[in-house]
């Protein structure tokens, strides 16, 4: 509970004990890394769909192996 809406005083030294249970204990820790992680790709994709060039849907199609193991793939087909 925060110790200013009690109406107590406490020292730095508490404060920071706090702050490092709080934001070092793994409950907090891995949803904030995996919405951290998931906005970074948001982010990435976004700047993909904004590349005029680029399409962030089919980048991975686009490329030159992939179409050769498509076509293999086609050629070879059981």
């Amino acid at each position: 509970m925060l110790p200013f809406l009690l109406g107590r005083r406490m020292k730095f030294e508490d404060y920071y004990k706090e702050f490092c249970e709080v934001f070092g204990h793994p409950l907090w820790m891995m949803p904030m890394m995996m919405i951290g992680l998931f906005f970074m790709i948001e982010v990435l994709h976004f700047r993909e769909h904004k590349n005029i060039e680029g399409d962030a849907h089919g980048y991975c199609g686009q490329q030159e192996f992939v179409k050769e193991l498509k076509q293999f793939y086609e050629n070879n087909a059981y």
